[in-house]
């Protein structure tokens, strides 16, 4: 994995890469494959590639310096904040660098050291924002869209630990209370003192993808629209992971499962495509299992059956894309026990 730099030239990029035979997926912007053995990532005047040997990386370097100024950076240490680190045969990810920088921009606010993201039992709420003048001026000393954007840069980066606090406090950033703002400060101090932690990406024995979801339901206590959650694997390493808030009410359980199967089924769908992108191009010759597990059974019924009945026949037509792709046998769509689920910890919060 090489890390390069484009020059002053590099608003031509697309042109010459198609020009040089790199063909570009179709699934994703700024993916290119040379040869059927290298790949190539794009972003902005950045170029990161990935080869089996070094040769066939300094063939493309070679390619690519007749037409860019470039300038290589070795193999890729830092990448869009994040830092890659390699032990032996192992690769970790982390942004302790960027998180020593924000601790340091925050410490005048004396954040308070916590051994978890969010307190279990902690309820938040727009009654907890601020209702007059005096205490929206109060608040408006306080730098909470600032903390959290950083904070969220972090989460959907390395940080998947920290992905449900983030996106409870995230639904306060309009008008938020001192305790919204406490709570963010105390996620502060949390991120700061596992700054280390590191995300492993090297364990991958295959190419399988398992994705796995989950819900809680009616758990806005505003509102009452569920939380839904995600991550997705390649192997064993997570490459995708989120906490959304559903876009409707939903009336039971099971709907606000199949509301989450449908979210999760997109993020897989894209990673199957990309996949057989990949397979067309002959980088990778391997047939990969896809599948995506729910701990709800009901949910998993209802996503194979083309019945509807009077307690189903309110939900929106778009959540039944779900259907099609099962139907498609595109994946395997399974049921695995709670205490299984890793998609749990994006819907509620952490014990320990």
């Amino acid at each position: 994995m090489v890390y390069i730099s484009l020059g002053e030239n590099g608003f031509m990029k697309f042109t010459v890469l198609e020009n040089l035979s790199f063909k570009k997926l179709e699934s994703t912007n700024c993916v290119y494959v040379y040869r059927d053995n290298v790949v190539l990532l794009l972003y902005v005047d950045d170029i990161v590639l990935f080869a089996k040997t070094d040769t066939l990386i300094k063939d493309v370097i070679k390619c690519l310096s007749t037409h860019f100024d470039l300038k290589v950076l070795g193999k890729t240490r830092k990448l869009l904040g994040v830092e890659f680190e390699e032990m032996g045969n192992e690769l970790f990810i982390h942004q302790s660098e960027y998180i020593h920088k924000v601790c340091e921009k925050y410490q005048c606010f004396n954040y308070p050291v916590t051994s978890l993201p969010i307190a279990v039992g902690i309820v938040l709420s727009k009654t907890q924002c601020p209702s007059t003048e005096v205490e929206i001026s109060e608040m408006s000393k306080f730098p909470y869209r600032n903390l959290l954007g950083c904070l969220s840069f972090i989460a959907g980066r390395t940080r998947p630990d920290i992905c449900y606090a983030i996106n409870i406090l995230s639904q306060f950033q309009s008008k938020p209370g001192l305790v919204h703002w406490n709570i963010l400060l105390k996620l502060l101090g949390y991120v700061a003192q596992t700054k280390t932690y590191k995300l492993k990406l090297s364990e991958i024995n295959n190419l399988n993808i398992n994705c796995y979801s989950d819900a809680d339901f009616a758990a806005n206590r505003d509102d009452r629209i569920s939380v839904g959650g995600l991550i997705l694997f390649i192997d064993n390493s997570p490459i995708i992971w989120k906490t959304f808030k559903q876009k409707c009410v939903s009336l039971s359980t099971m709907e606000s499962e199949y509301v989450s199967l449908c979210e999760s089924a997109k993020e897989l769908v894209w990673i199957i495509r990309i996949f057989k992108e990949f397979e067309i191009l002959n980088v990778i010759k391997t047939n990969v299992s896809s599948y995506l597990f729910c701990d709800n059974q009901a949910a998993i019924d209802f996503s194979k059956s083309p019945v509807e009945n009077s307690r189903t026949k309110h939900i929106d037509v778009k959540y039944h894309f779900i259907r099609n792709l099962v139907f498609d046998k595109l994946f395997i769509l399974k049921y695995i026990n709670t205490k299984l689920n890793y998609a749990d910890l994006f819907t509620k919060p952490l014990t320990k």
